[in-house]
């Protein structure tokens, strides 16, 4: 089973899905995104590996803001994104993690095909899905994935709710 977490801005979505991989205590592949903002406030997001999250490097930079607005790399999704994917595979013993998926990968067609490769394989991926996005609809409707919405109501205890979810303790 894999589990992906949606919901509005600052609700607690990436600290669901931190508490509920420091319970399961396993390695972890994948990708985190994280923004840099440099002097006089130009800003980059970029992916960075689930196991090195504090690595950046100017190939890891998949956006960057011009003109106000937050613009796509996608050749560097299809290439970085896709190997980052491909390298979270070869590792059946840990989880892969997809934080977070946005709108920015819309067109990014080989790294959804590679997100797809991961959503039909059997091992655990844990990711955040940035809400209302069209091209997710293959994420949500896939037969192993379950979307959970995050409110402040139940974030509470979705660490464990989905700690158990991926140990096969919980519907």
């Amino acid at each position: 089973m894999h589990v992906f977490l949606t919901g509005d801005r600052q609700i607690g979505k990436s600290r669901a899905l931190n508490g509920a991989l420091a319970q399961l205590n396993l390695p972890v592949f994948g990708f985190r995104t994280r923004f840099l903002t440099r002097e006089r406030g130009s800003s980059s997001l970029y992916m960075v590996p689930a196991n090195d999250p504090e690595s950046f490097d100017q190939s890891m930079m998949v956006a960057e803001l011009r003109e106000g607005k937050m613009r796509p790399l996608t050749e560097r999704f299809d290439a970085w994104g896709v190997e980052l994917l491909r390298e979270a595979r070869r590792h059946p013993e840990g989880v892969i993690l997809m934080d977070e998926v946005g709108h920015l990968e819309k067109s990014a067609l080989q790294f959804q095909a590679a997100i797809r490769d991961c959503l039909d394989g059997d091992i655990p991926v844990l990711g955040v899905l940035r809400k209302d996005q069209a091209w997710h609809d293959f994420i949500k409707s896939h037969p192993k994935v379950r979307v959970i919405t995050v409110t402040e109501e139940n974030r509470g205890g979705m660490a464990d709710r989905v700690a158990a979810i991926l140990r096969g303790e919980a519907p």
